[in-house]
C-alpha cells in the first residue's frame, strides 16, 4: 500500500500591477508557479509589423531561454487588429523569469493583467 502525503492547497496570488515589462523576477515561493499574463496587442492597418509579448526564463538571470509568446506576428493587413492574448508560463522553484514586449511603429503591446498561482 502506498501512503500519500497530505495535499498542498493551491494559493492564487494576484501580483498586477506590481509586475512590469523586462523586469527579472525569481520564484522563491518554494513551489512551482503558474504565471498567467494577459496582453493587448494592436497593429494598425497597412503595416506588416509585429506586436507581441515574449516570456523567458532560466536558472540564472538575465533569462535568455525562450519559453512562449503571444500576440501578432508580421503579416500585412488591411484592417487594424486588436488582439487580447494570454501567456501561460510554468516556472519551477528558484528559476528566474521575465516578460518583454516587441512592437513596431504604429503598434502597441500593453499589460492587461498578471496572475501568479503557487502550485
Amino acid at each position: 500500500m502506498v501512503k500519500l502525503s497530505t495535499p498542498r492547497p493551491v494559493k492564487a496570488v494576484v501580483t498586477a500591477p506590481s509586475r512590469t515589462w523586462t523586469t527579472v523576477y525569481q520564484n522563491t515561493s518554494g513551489r512551482p508557479l503558474l504565471v498567467i499574463v494577459t496582453v493587448e496587442c494592436i497593429r494598425i492597418a497597412g503595416t506588416d509589423l509585429s506586436a507581441y509579448a515574449l516570456a523567458q526564463m532560466g536558472t540564472t538571470p538575465p533569462c535568455t531561454d525562450f519559453a512562449t509568446s503571444a500576440g501578432l506576428m508580421p503579416l500585412t493587413t488591411t484592417v487594424t487588429e486588436d488582439l487580447k492574448d494570454v501567456i501561460i508560463l510554468p516556472v519551477p522553484n528558484n528559476y528566474y523569469y521575465k516578460v518583454t514586449r516587441t512592437y513596431g511603429v504604429g503598434c502597441s503591446v500593453t499589460l492587461a493583467g498578471w496572475l501568479e498561482v503557487e502550485l
